[in-house]
């Protein structure tokens, strides 16, 4: 991993934000790490140290962070955190993996469809969408966030030949693999039982394929 660029190098990931919301960004995840934890009232007293500024109060602090989470043109800046999440890694595997994660804040539903790399054995999202849903994704969704991560793919310099897409029994189906054959995608699914591969090219028929056991 290559070392954490100064804040100048950092903001030309961000064209359409400003150099303070970027920094706080950059202060924001380095508290993240640093406690070990995504809890935003608990970095709130890592921030002065982080900062520098250990006068301000941690309150006003918070009021900072939650400020950030009002951002606008959130998109623009997810692609941002992509492409230095991709710089700074320094990432050649084409192995990609394709999970989701569901809870629940209250009533409301989080419920994300994410895509990334492996790397050192660590899963690493770069590109995701929120559901808003319970349960699984459709064929609809897993296309439109990988029609967004390929875009992003290729404005990162990168080629999508030898692609390996990895994924859970969830993301099945004939129309979502006919779509990774398409875009000439190699990919590792566990099947269910009673699956066969022959639904990918129309040869279920006459395949001699064995299903795989879930």
């Amino acid at each position: 991993m290559k070392t954490l660029p100064n804040i100048d190098e950092i903001k030309k990931f961000f064209p359409k934000h400003s150099k303070t919301k970027v920094k706080t960004f950059i202060v924001i995840a380095s508290c993240m790490l640093q406690l070990r934890t995504t809890c935003l009232y608990k970095c709130k007293d890592k921030m002065g140290e982080v900062t520098g500024n250990k006068k301000t109060q941690a309150m006003s602090h918070y009021k900072t962070i939650l400020r950030f989470f009002n951002i606008s043109k959130t998109n623009f800046f997810c692609e941002g955190i992509f492409m230095l999440i991709f710089s700074l890694l320094g990432i050649k595997s084409n192995c990609i993996v394709l999970d989701r994660t569901n809870w629940k804040i209250g009533k409301k539903n989080i419920n994300l469809l994410t895509v990334g790399v492996l790397f050192f054995n660590c899963f690493i999202p770069l590109c995701w969408i929120q559901l808003n849903k319970r349960g699984n994704s459709n064929f609809k969704e897993r296309k439109r966030l990988m029609n967004r991560f390929l875009k992003l793919w290729k404005m990162a310099g990168q080629s999508k030949q030898g692609m390996v897409v990895v994924a859970d029994r969830e993301f099945i189906g004939p129309e979502w693999l006919k779509y990774l054959h398409k875009e000439k995608l190699h990919f590792v699914f566990r099947l269910r039982d009673n699956m066969y591969f022959g639904l990918i090219d129309g040869t279920k028929k006459n395949a001699n394929y064995v299903a795989m056991q879930g």
